[in-house]
């Protein structure tokens, strides 16, 4: 019963705070969050820009935000047993909208790495990586869907949303060790320190095991020693509780990245 409210805690939690996000991203991708906007500012203002790499980033920066909303949004769609069931269609041109957004997505962010990198190189690298994997997340949700190997194509389902929740538990993650562990081992000016390279992987890598035991749970009942059982639950409910600060703190409050912006669309 605890983890049965637990669960539909953290759906509801996830719900509300990709909701923001994504209505963050709408608001980044045009121009409302001016500090985030300068990455492709040149090409919306149509300002001069001399060489192929700017080109080649402020297009490609531009195109991975308009499909990251997409991938934000679009996912109660994707995920829902019902329309699955009773709307078959709608579900299988969202897939097709979906896969094209993350390929879209990923091939925009590689396109504004190698033409003009991430803030360190460092993050270039795992920037790159969680790109590559959700591309071929998505080809591969693809393929097995067009096979009709439906199993496989909702584990790799799984494993690209998996991926697509990285670029908002980032902030989330970030912001909950500032506040909540002293932000220990977080970088000050130019200078990276253990826990700003530790995030790099922490944003998508612990997601991709969540989902691999998901996927190779989804039809057997969870069996827990005794023992362990109340130790988990309350790990479980430490981790809502942590998960859940930090959607609030990030998503609706001033202090917020997302919720300085979010917010001035309802005052005065």
């Amino acid at each position: 019963m605890v983890i049965h409210w637990l669960g539909r805690f953290l759906r509801l939690a996830t719900w509300l705070g990709l909701a923001g996000f994504g209505l963050y991203i709408a608001l980044r991708a045009t121009g409302r969050t001016p500090a985030n906007f300068s990455q492709w500012r040149a090409l919306i203002e149509r300002l001069p820009m001399h060489t192929a790499s700017e080109w080649i980033a402020n297009i490609g920066i531009g195109v991975h935000f308009l499909a990251g909303m997409i991938l934000v949004l679009a996912w109660p769609i994707l995920f829902s047993a019902r329309i699955r069931a009773e709307h078959r269609l709608v579900h299988r041109w969202t897939g097709r909208v979906y896969v094209s957004a993350a390929l879209l997505a990923g091939g925009g962010g590689l396109s504004f790495i190698l033409g003009h990198g991430a803030y360190v190189p460092a993050a270039s690298v795992a920037f790159g990586i969680w790109g590559a994997l959700m591309m071929s997340s998505a080809v591969m949700a693809f393929v097995h869907a067009r096979a009709r190997r439906f199993s496989q194509h909702r584990a790799w389902a799984i494993r690209l949303f998996a991926l697509v929740l990285g670029s908002w538990l980032f902030d989330l993650e970030f912001r909950a060790w500032k506040d909540l562990a002293g932000g220990v081992g977080i970088g000050s000016g130019d200078t990276m320190g253990p826990f700003d390279h530790a995030i790099l992987y922490l944003f998508f890598v612990p997601n991709l095991l969540v989902a691999e035991c998901c996927i190779r749970n989804l039809h057997r009942p969870s069996r827990w020693p005794a023992a362990f059982r109340w130790p988990a639950r309350l790990l479980l409910a430490a981790a809502a509780l942590v998960f859940a600060y930090a959607i609030i703190v990030v998503s609706a409050t001033q202090g917020g990245k997302y919720g300085k912006h979010l917010l001035s669309l309802f005052a005065g």
